[in-house]
């Protein structure tokens, strides 16, 4: 499942527009932003944008993402189960 808010306290997830995002932060001319947003799996069919009030979480037994962890109310939701967990809830 792809998230654009948190399930536990709805705050977004979901940032500007990758090429909007590289541009307004960077040091990138609009078409050069455009050109690095492929880079991130952007493209024109494709939109992506930039993740913000989340981190992805690896852990040992999987090589990528196993748990979004919210950055405003610390609630971890599982990527796989999609239990939300928090830290008083342990």
């Amino acid at each position: 499942m792809t998230y654009t808010k948190c399930p536990h306290c709805r705050i977004t997830w979901e940032g500007k527009e990758i090429p909007l995002g590289l541009h307004l932060n960077g040091n990138y001319t609009m078409k050069e932003a455009i050109e690095v947003a492929a880079h991130y799996g952007w493209t024109p069919e494709n939109k992506k944008c930039f993740s913000i009030n989340m981190v992805g979480v690896e852990t040992p037994d999987y090589d990528g993402v196993s748990y979004w962890h919210c950055l405003e109310c610390d609630a971890m939701i599982d990527r796989f189960t999609e239990k939300i967990t928090r830290p008083e809830d342990e």
